[in-house]
């Protein structure tokens, strides 16, 4: 008797959701009479064109990476003798917040050279 009272809740129970969520889904969303308007200016429109001509002053949200290129460099040192080494030249270019970037510019950043010897195992380094 009890197994039959748990099935016929859980019938009850389940039949119940079944039929508000029925009536839920049927609900229409709300109407909305004004949606925020897109902003069609012309720096938002044109916005490199704009930063080129100077018609709009947008704020600078920082530089994005535009290229990564791995070389090898070798210079002349003071004493006369070369020395090569492995760099990474990457290209930037500032972004601005109207969407527009600005001109692309280079840094030079040399690899980091492999240690053979920890600095902690090297003479006088560690007492």
């Amino acid at each position: 008797m009890k197994r039959f009272s748990l099935l016929l809740v859980a019938l009850i129970v389940s039949f119940g959701t079944n039929s508000i969520a029925e009536q839920y889904q049927n609900i229409k969303p709300e109407w909305r009479c004004h949606y925020p308007r897109k902003d069609h200016s012309f720096c938002k429109v044109f916005p490199n064109f704009s930063l080129r001509r100077g018609i709009c002053d947008p704020e600078i949200i920082g530089n994005i990476e535009w290229c990564r290129k791995d070389i090898t460099v070798t210079e002349r040192l003071e004493c006369g003798n070369y020395e090569t080494y492995e760099a990474v030249v990457v290209t930037y270019r500032p972004a601005y917040e109207n969407g527009a970037w600005g001109k692309k510019f280079t840094r030079t950043y040399r690899k980091d050279p492999t240690l053979i010897t920890p600095p902690i195992l090297a003479k006088g380094s560690y007492k």
